[in-house]
């Protein structure tokens, strides 16, 4: 059995992930922020502070049509 490390220095690291997210579209890493916002809403029982803030900001949302 052959086993092997792959050493990763840390600009090498930050680099592939900007390569990485880079790649992604739009729609992917908006996805994934609002995935990781449910995530913490979950794991911190944010769930009413969020509904609450949410409600708040649709209120004060307008479309404004330019003529």
């Amino acid at each position: 059995m052959v086993k092997e490390a792959k050493v990763i220095y840390k600009s090498d690291s930050e680099l592939e992930e900007i390569n990485f997210w880079k790649s992604k579209s739009p729609e992917e890493k908006l996805s994934t922020v609002q995935i990781l916002r449910e995530q913490y809403n979950n794991l911190f029982n944010k769930k009413e502070e969020y509904f609450e803030s949410r409600k708040r900001l649709r209120r004060v949302y307008r479309i404004i049509e330019s003529k």
